[in-house]
């Protein structure tokens, strides 16, 4: 089976903290890859039962699990909530920015954070991705059409679980976006 994430995920989330160490991607593997990425997702969602059992709230979204074989955990995230929101990274992580935006807050000490004096801000748009990793200080907020493939190297932290209805909600969301993306011309919108 195809892998479900683009190649270039590997290659983010096995580099080092190392402000040097920025892996080479190709700009082929940079560009191109939500429509396939879309793709392979409902495919995924289609041949399996997806339950609420495994989906969350946290960090402002709903993380709705995906049952992949790769080797690294693979959430779809749905904006939940508008607002920035702290997001205390507990394992390196890749976000894949598939519909909405989404902003990026990055902080060098908890002090910053609590005054909102962001190191680094930053907005990500359809098609654009950033890495974090583990122990970053850093806060997102989402547009309401927000959509994100998360993959991290190990299993999330759960938040507040959601209920049937909610997981519903947020699944028919993805669903939507994810299946309106895969019937889009390659090279995207």
């Amino acid at each position: 089976m195809e892998a479900l994430l683009p190649s270039f995920v590997d290659q983010l989330l096995e580099h080092g903290q190392d402000p040097g160490e920025i892996p080479e991607i190709s700009a082929i593997g940079r560009t191109g890859w939500l429509t396939a990425l879309a793709s392979r997702v409902v495919s995924v969602l289609s041949s399996e039962t997806h339950g609420s059992a495994d989906a969350f709230l946290a960090h402002g979204y709903a993380y709705l699990p995906v049952s992949v074989p790769d080797r690294h955990a693979v959430y779809l995230r749905v904006a939940a909530q508008s607002a920035m929101t702290p997001w205390l990274v507990d394992s390196p992580a890749v976000v894949l920015t598939a519909a909405g935006t989404v902003a990026l807050e990055m902080y060098q000490e908890p002090s910053d954070m609590q005054a909102g004096r962001p190191q680094y801000a930053r907005s990500f748009g359809p098609e654009q991705v950033f890495a974090v990793h583990s122990g970053t200080l850093c806060a997102t907020q989402s547009s309401d059409d927000g959509l994100q493939v998360l993959a991290a190297h190990a299993t999330l932290d759960t938040g507040e679980r959601l209920s049937g209805d909610e997981y519903a909600a947020a699944a028919w969301r993805a669903r939507w976006v994810l299946e309106e993306l895969a019937s889009a011309p390659v090279g995207g919108r």
